[in-house]
């Protein structure tokens, strides 16, 4: 499987992954996968939950054909099962300062049940006959297993936070790793990547309410892939 895939963001959430994904499309390194890029692709919510059940061993070609680059969930929990199925491509270790990540990982868990509570019986029919709503027990699933379900204790999950940064920094070669923070911009992307630096500001998205933006435009862009009639 050296073809498909040419970088694997392993990176936890609310670490800059939607505006790393913006940039690794604008380098060529696209279309690039994500969570919300999940949640718009409705279909796949079956495909993860398969992966998942079957512990990882799996034919990821299913999800990811046409693809070159993946970041977020639920690709974070296949992380090591992924780099060893595309043995060619780049690592990238999106991180942040703890006591920030903790924050805005609360507050992404505060604007998921906000949208769920606002959702109609209608909307929650929709999502399941499309298959959206897979998606989301999908992407559910392994947060709560990465987090053994304590998303709310904060010494725990902090705790799962370095541990994760330390697995992955001691299991893969340096020439092959690396580990970035989004404020540094383009200039260390495009080294790791040997591209040239775009004559151009480094994207900022998914930044505060942007995520309550982004899961919404996510369902429309779902409900217009499987039929608004679904969703009536």
């Amino acid at each position: 499987m050296s073809d498909g895939l040419q970088v694997i963001g392993v990176g936890l959430h609310r670490t800059g992954s939607m505006s790393v994904k913006a940039a690794l499309e604008r380098l060529g390194f696209g279309p690039c996968y994500h969570g919300m890029e999940a949640l718009r692709r409705s279909t796949d919510g079956d495909h993860w939950l398969a992966a998942y059940e079957a512990g990882g061993e799996f034919d990821w070609s299913v999800i990811f054909e046409g693809y070159r680059a993946t970041l977020d969930w639920p690709t974070i929990y296949f992380w090591e099962q992924l780099s060893a199925a595309y043995p060619d491509a780049k690592i990238l270790l999106t991180e942040r300062d703890p006591e920030l990540w903790w924050d805005s990982h609360v507050r992404m868990f505060q604007v998921s049940a906000e949208l769920d509570q606002e959702r109609t019986d209608e909307e929650r029919q929709g999502a399941k006959e499309s298959g959206y709503a897979q998606v989301e027990e999908a992407l559910v699933t392994v947060v709560m297993a990465t987090f053994e379900g304590q998303v709310f204790d904060k010494a725990h999950c902090l705790r799962v936070f370095e541990e994760h940064y330390e697995r992955v920094r001691c299991s893969l070669p340096a020439e092959r790793l690396l580990v970035y923070r989004v404020q540094e911009g383009w200039e260390p992307l495009c080294w790791f990547l040997g591209v040239d630096v775009p004559d151009e500001p480094f994207p900022r998205v998914n930044v505060g309410d942007d995520l309550r933006h982004n899961i919404r435009t996510a369902m429309r862009l779902a409900r217009a892939q499987t039929g608004e009639a679904v969703w009536r």
